[in-house]
């Protein structure tokens, strides 16, 4: 049985593996069809493309957009290619407002008594920072016992050192995702399905759905792929990996299946 997993971070985000031992990984699952899709970062593409090569794993490139429209709502563009400089000029930026977001987590966190300096969350310079790095660095002090801990008593929306996202428009990442050859998917839609304006998004160049999604019933799942035919877009399957310690450590896939899947199989190299 194939499987197909297009959904995956590495230390280059907010994952906890590095790309080659990220594609080892899937390699040990038995993986047939996967993609890298860290946070508004394609750095680990140099990394990843070899290492997917060398287990003989059929991949395509890809990337995470996090929008500012909601704190889920994520774009994921598949075929990219990661040495677009439009789309690193692009990836920069965002990444840039992220640093300005997490330093106003900071500074609420310093308010609560909780002093953590930028510098503790070890992020190595131009890659992606974000809420976990500031879970991780609390984990550290023992002010929590897990990231779930981190963002429900502090990160989480409503919580007393949350930030709004600051992140471009769903259609600016989507552009994003077309400019630099790319299609472009909504991941998770079942966190997002309240504010999903698929005929305005397809009609800013939305290619896809998430539809196999760890997180969503058979029924759902179901209803998404429905939804997607009605609107002309493909869907796609991942299981959103971020490595040991990440609570989201599990490795595996969704059976491959030409009927769901013929359409983002184009990309795969």
């Amino acid at each position: 049985m194939a499987l197909i997993n297009l959904h995956n971070h590495s230390t280059y985000s907010d994952g906890t593996l590095t790309p080659g031992a990220l594609a080892r990984e899937a390699a040990r699952a038995g993986i047939n069809y996967f993609s890298l899709t860290d946070h508004d970062m394609v750095g680990g593409w140099a990394e990843m493309g070899p290492a997917l090569k060398e287990a003989g794993i059929s991949y395509c490139s890809g990337v995470e957009i996090s929008t500012g429209l909601h704190e889920n709502l994520h774009i994921l563009g598949y075929g990219i290619d990661p040495a677009d400089p439009v789309l690193a000029a692009r990836l920069a930026d965002f990444r840039g407002r992220r640093v300005v977001r997490i330093r106003k987590i900071l500074e609420l966190l310093k308010g609560l008594g909780v002093e953590i300096a930028f510098e503790e969350l070890l992020v190595p310079e131009g890659r992606t920072v974000g809420r976990p790095h500031v879970a991780d660095a609390m984990r550290s002090r023992k002010i929590v016992n897990s990231r779930s801990q981190a963002f429900k008593r502090y990160l989480a929306p409503g919580a007393p050192a949350y930030v709004l996202p600051s992140g471009p428009t769903v259609e600016e990442a989507i552009k994003a995702v077309k400019d630099a050859g790319g299609k472009a998917v909504l991941a998770h839609p079942g966190v997002v399905a309240r504010i999903m304006d698929l005929p305005a998004w397809k009609a800013a160049g939305l290619d896809g759905i998430e539809a196999f999604y760890p997180a969503h019933t058979g029924a759902a799942t179901r209803d998404f792929v429905s939804l997607a035919a009605r609107h002309g877009l493909f869907v796609t399957a991942g299981i959103d990996f971020h490595g040991p310690g990440s609570e989201r450590n599990k490795m595996t896939g969704f059976e491959y299946s030409d009927e769901y899947f013929s359409e983002i199989k184009r990309l795969f190299i």
